[in-house]
């Protein structure tokens, strides 16, 4: 029998439509609450028993520190840690695809406030500031003139946290007021959505649903089929959000890639589906 552990902050509608299908499919799974115990680094027992863990804390870095304990126990974790640490940061996500000849936005990274606001200049207007790290288009900032610019940049140094100190300087894509998530479990496109701006502002731009988008299904093109194909075969098998934007021209770029996507506002009816597709991607990975 697949003995499965699922790794949590909290009992999202996505952790719970994934217990219920292990339930259905007669997996045994235990629940690891990243907040309630300590874990050792020699051993864990909460490891000892598992085949594979599914890694959906809510914090990053969580994630990817129980996911390395779990690989240190011979446990097959979804998703890799190397695949976590890729896509939870986007300067490493963008020089990854880079590598990998596939495209994505241009990137500029920059260190200080000076080099900051030069790599902006360099882009040229509007570009786009993010932090390397986070979600739900947190301090995700359209630049449109020199001005925005400074105050953008001199914000992010007046910041504590370690990451605010790294500036991201993405060009930015004159997109159709829209962008494309697609849910990949395993090789397979599960559904893949418009994320479309709803806020009636034309000055608008971030299509997060978490921040008043909405969702429409849609059919991949080849080109963009390709694109995600080409993209999870270079992560390597696992559970993946992956953002596309269209260019003005139609050509499709990969925006960047979520390790551990939230799908309970995006899959809608197909929420059970998905969350099928998940414990049976975990049972193939126990056997192998």
């Amino acid at each position: 029998m697949t003995k499965l552990g699922l790794a949590c902050t909290m009992f999202t509608p996505e952790n719970m439509a994934i217990r219920k299908a292990a339930e259905d499919f007669g997996v045994e799974l235990t629940v690891i609450r990243d907040e309630q115990e300590p874990f050792s680094l020699s051993g864990d027992p909460a490891f000892s028993n598992l085949n594979v863990l599914l890694a959906r804390s809510s914090s990053f870095t969580r994630s990817v520190y129980l996911s390395k304990l779990a690989e240190s126990a011979g446990v097959f974790s979804i998703n890799s840690s190397s695949a976590q640490v890729l896509c939870g940061d986007k300067a490493l996500t963008s020089a990854f695809l880079m590598q990998k000849n596939i495209p994505t936005p241009k990137v500029l990274l920059a260190f200080s406030p000076s080099a900051a606001l030069q790599a902006v200049e360099t882009m040229g207007y509007p570009c786009v500031i993010k932090p390397p790290v986070g979600s739900w288009g947190r301090m995700v900032c359209k630049v449109n003139d020199k001005s925005a610019a400074h105050a953008v940049v001199s914000l992010k140094d007046s910041l504590g946290h370690y990451t605010d100190k790294v500036y991201y300087v993405q060009e930015y894509v004159d997109k159709p007021q829209r962008d494309i998530r697609v849910f990949v479990v395993g090789d397979e496109v599960q559904f893949a959505i418009y994320r479309k701006i709803t806020s009636g502002d034309e000055h608008a731009f971030i299509t997060n649903l978490n921040h008043g988008g909405s969702a429409e299904e849609f059919k991949l093109t080849q080109d963009m089929e390709e694109l995600v194909h080409k993209t999870t075969h270079a992560l390597g098998a696992g559970v993946y959000g992956i953002d596309l934007i269209e260019y003005p021209d139609g050509h499709p770029a990969v925006l960047e890639v979520n390790h551990a996507p939230e799908f309970s506002k995006s899959a809608g009816q197909k929420m059970p589906q998905v969350a099928d597709a998940i414990i049976k991607f975990a049972i193939s990975q126990a056997k192998n």
